[in-house]
């Protein structure tokens, strides 16, 4: 098995969008049923930890970059 850029940035990419897809499917779930989405819970970390919000996008934006960077 051969690990480059593009496959790294491949699985991270289908990471991202299976998070985001799994994230919605529960909201509208929850909205359904009228309850408090997950996300509600998720924004309310967020805005308690800023700091932490902005070193993971830091690290996440380095690692972006350590990948793409030609």
């Amino acid at each position: 098995m051969n690990f480059n850029a593009e496959s790294i940035l491949s699985l991270i990419a289908t990471a991202f969008a299976l998070v985001m897809f799994l994230l919605m499917l529960e909201e509208s779930i929850a909205l359904t049923k009228g309850v408090d989405p997950m996300t509600n819970s998720i924004r309310t970390l967020v805005r308690r930890f800023p700091r932490v919000t902005y070193v993971f996008a830091v690290l996440i934006g380095m690692v972006l970059g350590h990948l793409l960077w030609p």
